[in-house]
């Protein structure tokens, strides 16, 4: 084994690698800003920025990586951040929550190791560009890892315990940086790879469609806040590893621009979830309506943040998306239909979820006497992120002149 292969961390500065790091950096801070007017546990708060800081790094570190070894060493202490996050408030079942997602993340990523190491005996380098032969066990292997760290289905249900119990202001990295590295594996590793096995990439091209077709129909029959943010990351994630796994042009860039609007528009949301829950005590849309008469303002930034989920023009989703699945018809006609699918599901658990949590038929004005209103703090994080959703969308050509080189 050369030292020299280990201690090289291949980190390279390149437009994907900027546009990362610069995605990253920006929801940490949004997440630091959220936090201070949020995070009122003193015991723990100290943990709680340390986890911060150390997702942010580990993804930094993912995305300007060449070197396998090192990659795998920032997706463990991602793991372990993401860990001490979900137990933050050490109450039992939250402990629970904690010990699914370290044993899923843990037991999946020596799984990849191994998959790294069979690289590693056939080609001598831990360096992705240097990498020639790829062997079908090794790949299967990695694949494992990068699923579940990127919540794809069948290894997607640590997540859902995990947004149950995450403080809001840590979720939003859970949902903007965390869940995103085995996507940034993949993209660097397996898209637009030619050593791959030929039906490789078309394999991982279905399930991340039926994950996604799966997820946004959970979506739709939940009623807890945090399962229906939780299921519609799965999904999300799912149409973005889509874009990676057809590639080319218009799959690549899209899946990176549908990247940064998933970080944007869910950290936003999860923000937004959390002040809701802060100023009503309540965790069910069954018990929550007319939201809007409480906070008119917090009403308009999460209706553009769904917007940029569902895909409305002109928020940045709406164009990322369309990449997507006109990457996705180039490949498969199929592929298209079942992203068309999901994208419909998008639609309609984000109308049910708006319009129960802000224009709820059973709106009670009594109960409504017990709420406060959201914090400045809080809200104007929540507008930032749904203000830029819309920015970034008007200037969507420049945003992919930068990704795709134009």
């Amino acid at each position: 084994m050369s030292l020299n292969s280990i201690m090289d961390f291949g980190f390279v500065i390149d437009r994907y690698g900027i546009f990362l790091t610069a995605t990253f950096v920006f929801i940490g801070f949004m997440s630091f800003i959220y936090a201070l007017a949020t995070i009122t546990h003193k015991g723990h708060r100290l943990e709680y920025y340390i986890s911060l800081v150390l997702i942010i790094l580990s993804g930094i570190g993912v995305a300007l990586s060449r070197n396998l070894l090192f990659i795998f060493i920032c997706w463990e202490i991602a793991t372990f951040a993401v860990w001490r996050a979900v137990v933050f408030y050490r109450k039992p079942d939250q402990v629970s929550s904690g010990n699914v997602v370290f044993i899923t993340n843990f037991v999946t990523a020596g799984i990849m190791l191994i998959g790294i190491g069979i690289l590693y005996l056939q080609n001598g380098t831990f360096i992705i560009t240097e990498i020639e032969k790829i062997d079908i066990t090794a790949i299967t292997l990695i694949t494992i890892g990068i699923f579940a760290k990127s919540v794809i289905l069948p290894v997607h249900f640590w997540l859902i315990p995990a947004y149950a119990s995450i403080p809001s202001a840590i979720g939003g990295v859970l949902a903007g940086i965390a869940e995103n590295l085995g996507l940034v594996l993949f993209f660097r590793l397996f898209s637009n790879n030619s050593n791959l096995p030929p039906d490789f990439c078309n394999i991982v091209a279905w399930i991340a469609v039926v994950s996604s077709l799966i997820a946004g129909g959970s979506a739709y029959r939940t009623n807890r806040l945090r399962y229906l943010l939780a299921y519609s990351t799965i999904s999300q994630i799912a149409f973005i590893l889509l874009g990676f796994s057809v590639g080319d042009f218009f799959g690549t860039s899209g899946a990176m621009l549908y990247i940064l609007a998933h970080a944007l528009a869910k950290s936003g949301l999860f923000y937004g979830v959390g002040t809701i829950e802060d100023v009503t005590g309540e965790a069910n849309i069954k018990n929550i309506s007319c939201m809007l008469r409480i906070s008119p303002v917090l009403t308009v930034n999460m209706a553009l943040l769904f917007s940029s989920i569902v895909g409305f023009f002109p928020m940045i989703g709406f164009f990322s998306k369309l990449m997507v699945v006109i990457g996705a018809v180039q490949k498969n006609i199929y592929f298209g239909f079942v992203a068309i699918a999901s994208a419909i599901f998008t639609l309609l658990y984000s109308d049910r979820f708006y319009h129960e949590l802000f224009y709820g038929e059973h709106c009670d004005i009594v109960d409504l006497k017990t709420a406060r209103k959201p914090g400045v703090v809080e809200s104007g994080v929540v507008f930032i992120l749904a203000l830029l959703s819309l920015i970034l969308g008007i200037l969507f050509y420049e945003i992919l002149g930068y990704i795709g080189g134009l």
